[in-house]
């Protein structure tokens, strides 16, 4: 189920009656509909698998029954907090559970059961609502309910106003967020009860702290390839739960990301790790990334088609909406096939190992001879062998504007890009300006990458459309006749965008 509200926190002094009025006199009706009372049990695991996952999950008593209830915590949506809630009967044990019944939390969850979520539950803060309850009318249509929530996180209390949309354009909900800001001079929140809960005991929900991998200007080599690589391998098990779980496909994303970039720094830094090391996280990497990647590239292909098919002609939109169809179920597979991965002994094992190697230290320096050179020396040859390399694929590419020669461009300038940002703590603010402006070529060519791979998808779709639904058939042909005029690039913009990437660099 899709909630969408807004919320404002009550400071002392200001009662809810005056937000009641605001309301009211942006031509809503506020009726009274009665008092409830529940108390909110949190849970989580001990390292916030579940946070890290981009949901919450509570166990919710009144004086009827006890739920089992999970919310998505990231908006979807700037103007209200729109996010998806699941809720079924809760276990009669209390947690942690062995399993779960079925039902729509245990079916979002069970991506996660290869982390052992339900056997390491907790309860993590306890919350107590004291509810009052309106229906919110436009004249006599409901649209939705207006609530003053007396909260209780011992030691703090606070009063919050909640406007949950139900039925009705979501139009009425920034008119009564107009009304409420521009009236009372209120700002809604988005700060859960969860986290209000844990600032009462002095605690806060959990970040990922990458200050002890921050570079030193005395640092060599080895400290930046040993920094470099534990960051990353941070940031990719710290999205590992969201990637798992599927609610949100930029966990899938930073995953991949992450996975990239400790590939890229076994090349770029390669003097600064041990050989056996480098050699066998190299193909474990590769493969790890290949199985984000296919979900990845899935997740992007479904947004485009979804753009295409908003943009397109009344013709071209039916074939757009069965092509994302096939992609949706092309997607699906590939996930059961990501998380079969994730859940397999050969990612625990790779895992396992690249932690025990970064909480180990920096690698010894007889293992990496010329990991020894002082980073600030080394770090200018390393950037430029990259960049030429970057340079001669651009020449190569220029030349020919051939898909190879574009694909391997734009792995080149990643590399380049990559190099450039592994140093750029100590090389000042500009070297990330650099970096961001290869980034440009690099997205450039990323999304021609992107249409090139759409456009054989589509291609093969199209191959399967009954020659007797002619007006499928024209809507697919006319949509391919659109993705091949999208997919060309001229030379004259990949000249533009080079410049673009390497102006002022000499």
């Amino acid at each position: 189920m899709i909630e969408r509200e807004i919320k404002f926190r009550l400071p002392e002094g200001r009662d809810a009656e005056s937000v009641r009025a605001a309301v009211e006199s942006a031509g809503f009706r506020l009726e009274p509909s009665g008092t409830i009372a529940h108390e909110d049990r949190y849970l989580d695991t001990e390292d916030w698998t579940l946070y890290r996952a981009g949901i919450a999950l509570r166990l919710r008593a009144d004086e009827h029954r006890l739920r089992l209830e999970a919310k998505s915590l990231r908006s979807t949506e700037t103007e209200s907090l729109t996010r998806t809630e699941w809720a079924q009967d809760a276990p009669t044990a209390e947690p942690p559970w062995t399993a779960l019944g079925a039902g729509p939390v245990a079916g979002l969850l069970q991506p996660l059961e290869g982390l052992g979520v339900a056997k390491r539950l907790q309860v993590r803060a306890r919350v107590r609502n004291d509810r009052e309850c309106f229906r919110w009318l436009r004249g006599e249509t409901l649209l939705g309910s207006f609530t003053v929530d007396h909260v209780s996180v011992p030691p703090a209390s606070f009063r919050e106003i909640e406007v949950e949309l139900s039925n009705g354009s979501r139009e009425a909900l920034g008119e009564v967020r107009r009304a409420v800001e521009e009236g009372l001079g209120l700002q809604h929140t988005a700060e859960t009860k969860l986290a209000a809960a844990l600032g009462a005991l002095g605690e806060k929900l959990p970040e990922r702290d990458e200050r002890v991998f921050a570079l030193d200007h005395a640092d060599r080599l080895l400290d930046v390839a040993h920094k470099t690589f534990g960051r990353h391998l941070g940031r990719l098990q710290w999205n590992e739960p969201g990637s798992r779980l599927g609610v949100d496909p930029d966990y899938v994303h930073d995953m991949r990301v992450a996975c990239r970039r400790l590939r890229t720094a076994l090349d770029v830094l390669a003097e600064g790790f041990p050989e056996a090391l480098r050699e066998n996280l190299r193909g474990e990497l590769r493969w790890i990334g290949r199985g984000l990647g296919a979900v990845r590239d899935l997740d992007v292909a479904i947004a485009h088609v979804a753009a295409l098919e908003t943009e397109g002609t009344t013709f071209e939109r039916p074939a757009y909406r069965i092509f994302a169809q096939g992609l949706s179920v092309r997607r699906a597979a590939r996930r059961l096939e990501m998380i079969e991965r994730l859940d397999s002994e050969r990612f625990r094992t790779v895992a396992a190992q690249a932690r025990a190697w970064v909480e180990a230290g920096p690698p010894a320096a007889d293992s990496v001879p010329e990991g020894v050179t002082p980073a600030y020396a080394i770090a200018p040859r390393i950037i430029a062998h990259w960049k030429r390399a970057m340079r001669e694929a651009y020449e190569r590419a220029e030349q020919t504007m051939e898909e190879p020669d574009l694909h391997a461009l734009r792995i080149a300038a990643k590399k380049a890009r990559y190099a450039i940002e592994y140093f750029a703590e100590l090389d000042g603010p500009g070297a990330l300006r650099r970096a961001r402006r290869i980034a440009t070529l690099q997205d450039f060519l990323g999304d021609h990458r992107d249409a090139s791979l759409l456009l054989s998808r589509m291609k093969k779709y199209a191959r399967t459309v009954p020659k007797q639904d002619r007006e499928l058939v024209m809507g697919v042909g006319s949509a391919l006749g659109h993705l091949e005029r999208a997919v060309r690039i001229r030379r004259g913009d990949l000249r533009l965008a080079w410049e673009r990437a390497v102006r002022e660099e000499g």
